[in-house]
């Protein structure tokens, strides 16, 4: 057995050492800059470290220290907090490796005048800060060369998740904890000390109160005042704060409250306002939402209405950055990929470094249509409406990620930012804007004709309305031309299905830009051949189906429309920018039961499941929602719905073998599903491949209502 004492601990300061040994991870570039730094031909002499509380300063510091030792150097090591001398000496080989520097009164006097002058030509410094404290010497030509400044940002998700490993969290635990804390070293290690405090079932972990005063208090500091905690509360529920948008919540001190948010290490510029650190944001957040929902729910609203009053006026350049804004606040009903990129959050376990997806907004030019030609599956109809509105389409172009903390920008990189040079267009979308029907667009767009002939049944337009489709939306896809691939097709690159989450997610900001301008259209209409796609955008604007389908470049098109006469945007706003999508329910009559997504599909397999025993649906949760509505025989209809919902499956070639597979499986009464395969002649893998497609279909149909 290894004693403390065969491995080479003899104090208090060699036990601290051995733990920040185990549990430091990741940092790998911060290495390579501090090995660099030691090399006798290294035009650096200073390392200036930055970041904000509990990041890891003092770790990195402490593995510098290894390394160094390593190398044959002496390390001297000074605490800002502490340092009332000019300074150690040192010999040739000495590193001075200071923690918390900015604590240090006038440290660049102490540092020309008192420490530097004590050391020969090959010793080296490192210090670490909050905020770089460096200042005078950036405009000096000589000692701009030789300081090598470094910024800290967050761990990666797999660093994040060894992390919590090392301290014995089980895996079902992690993904919230990670989510929770930022990737903060610090918050982390508070979280992975909770691991006792789940949820009811056990199975997932919410962030005790108790951890949420802590972290915050950790991360961001005492708050000056009530005033100055407003002022944070408010940037971390926004994606971006401003001056203007602080005056909204907190009146006459914005300017002062923006000023002392500036000067906050965890805060970072970007080019539309602050952006708080992830860590801090959803710490924040949670404490508020936890310790006062009502004041969340009333500093939700104030934002919510400056915002949506900005947003209506906006035009060129300043449609997009509004709608950033405003749907951010919107965010949980699953157009969450843009705000990935914004915010730098990882969306998948193997991801490094944070960054943004690379995919952001820009003007077609016209030498590009043939690159939307070959994007698209309806290449003729395309042309046909570039010809009548070019004005309507946008391109989504794509770049290599930029990482959101880079030293040379000072601040976070954001998708809205313009390029010096345009990246590569992978995808495109068009939003046409119609005044008055048009006998010839109809004859040549089935969906236009589709649309207008539904708003003549359930509403026509008023002289100056207008209506608007989004008629296309063509995301990245690999393999074979546009034309060719299935409907639904699904990319096997995490980072491709990344980037086409991106492309939807601006495409429906651009709807959103439509809809809240106070001179918005009176119908909405969106036109898919893949409507599980679209379910979180249909059920955020409440799109219904119209039950009308169009046949487009060999593919069967639904319809969905939303009247925003019957609806108004205020008043839709108001209503689902607090709730997540998949809390969203059918539309139902009151006193009705409201299930989430996940309940209702539940229930959905379980009724196909007993469909052929009717007594046993009885007890279906199914019977008390709105698919069945005020049946005078619940159970019937609920039955018939099932199966019409089964046989819609047969009107398209593509879903014909999933139809064969349910009627098999639930209303033919196939003893058990390896019967069922046998019935049909398929081997029992591609059996359950259409199974679950299958089941996945009438789920969509069913919750969308389109049957």
């Amino acid at each position: 057995m290894r004693t403390l004492g065969t491995l080479g601990i003899r104090s208090v300061t060699d036990r601290l050492r051995l733990t920040y040994r185990q549990t430091f991870l990741g940092r790998q570039p911060e290495i390579a800059a501090f090995r660099e730094l030691l090399r006798p031909d290294s035009p650096h002499v200073l390392l200036v470290a930055e970041g904000p509380a509990g990041i890891g300063k003092t770790a990195l510091l402490h593995r510098f220290a290894e390394e160094a030792r390593a190398a044959g150097r002496t390390v001297l090591t000074v605490d800002g907090g502490r340092t009332g001398d000019d300074g150690p000496d040192g010999d040739d080989a000495t590193v001075v490796l200071i923690d918390d520097a900015d604590r240090i009164p006038d440290l660049e006097a102490w540092l020309v005048d008192g420490l530097l002058p004590r050391l020969p030509v090959d010793a080296r410094v490192v210090l670490t800060a909050r905020r770089s404290p460096v200042t005078r010497w950036s405009a000096d030509p000589g000692w701009s060369q030789a300081i090598r400044p470094l910024s800290l940002g967050p761990l990666s998700r797999p660093d994040a998740g060894s992390l919590l490993h090392r301290f014995g969290v089980a895996p079902h635990l992690r993904h919230e904890m990670i989510a929770f804390a930022g990737g903060n070293p610090s918050a982390l290690t508070l979280a992975a000390r909770t691991a006792g405090y789940s949820t009811v079932d056990g199975e997932r972990w919410a962030p005790p109160a108790e951890l949420l005063d802590r972290v915050v208090e950790a991360l961001a500091g005492p708050m000056p005042s009530a005033t100055h905690r407003l002022a944070l509360q408010a940037a971390a529920h926004s994606v971006v704060i401003t001056e203007d948008l602080l005056r909204a919540v907190t009146g006459d001190e914005a300017a002062a409250m923006f000023e002392w948010l500036r000067t906050r290490p965890f805060m970072h510029a970007s080019p539309f306002g602050l952006v708080p650190n992830g860590a801090v944001r959803h710490t924040v957040e949670a404490q508020l939402a936890m310790r006062d929902p009502d004041g969340h729910r009333a500093l939700h609203a104030r934002l919510r209405d400056y915002l949506f009053a900005r947003a209506r006026v906006a035009a060129g350049d300043a449609v997009m950055p509004a709608m950033v804004m405003l749907g951010y606040l919107h965010r949980r009903f699953g157009a969450t990929a843009f705000y990935d990129a914004i915010l730098g959050q990882p969306t998948g376990p193997d991801d490094g470094a944070l960054a943004t997806s690379g995919v952001y907004e820009d003007a077609v030019d016209p030498a590009e249509l043939p690159v939307l030609l070959a994007l698209s599956d309806e290449p003729e109809l395309v042309a046909y409406w570039f010809a009548r509105q070019p004005s309507a389409f946008r391109a989504y172009r794509w770049e290599e990620p930029i990482p959101l903390l880079d030293t040379n920008r000072g601040g976070p990189f954001h998708p809205l930012e313009p390029r010096p040079r345009r990246g590569r267009l992978i995808g495109f979308s068009a939003l046409l804007r119609l005044g008055a029907e048009d006998a010839a667009e109809c004859e040549r767009d089935p969906v236009l004709a589709a649309a207008w002939a539904y708003t003549h049944t359930a509403a026509p337009l008023g002289n100056g309305d207008e209506l608007d489709v989004l008629r296309f939306v063509a995301r990245p896809a690999a393999g074979a031309p546009a034309a060719e691939r299935p409907a639904g097709e699904r990319l096997a690159d995490p980072q491709e299905r990344r980037r086409a989450a991106a492309v939807q997610d601006l495409a429906v900001y651009r709807v959103l830009g439509r809809v809240v301008r106070a001179d918005g259209p009176g119908w909405s209409f969106l036109a898919t051949d893949d409507p599980a796609t679209w379910t979180g955008a249909l059920r955020y604007f409440d799109m219904t189906s119209t039950g009308l389908t169009a046949i487009t470049g060999g593919r069967e098109r639904q319809i969905y429309a939303h009247d925003w006469r019957a609806a108004p945007a205020a008043e839709w706003l108001a209503g689902n920018s607090t709730r997540p999508v998949e809390a969203l329910p059918p539309r139902v009559e009151s006193g009705l039961t409201v299930l989430t997504r996940a309940e209702f599909d539940a229930e959905v397999r379980a009724a196909l499941r007993v469909w052929r025993r009717p007594e046993r649906l009885a007890g279906s949760a199914l019977l008390r929602t709105g698919l069945v509505r005020e049946a005078a025989d619940p159970v019937a209809a609920l039955r018939t719905t099932l199966a019409s919902a089964v046989e819609a499956l047969s009107r398209q070639a593509r879903t014909a073998k999933q139809h064969r597979v349910l009627t098999t499986t639930f209303l033919s009464g196939a003893p058990t599903q390896e019967a069922a395969a046998r019935r049909l002649g398929l081997p029992f893998s591609t059996y359950r491949r259409h199974l679950t497609l299958g089941l996945a279909a009438v789920c969509d149909r069913l919750w969308l209502g389109e049957e």
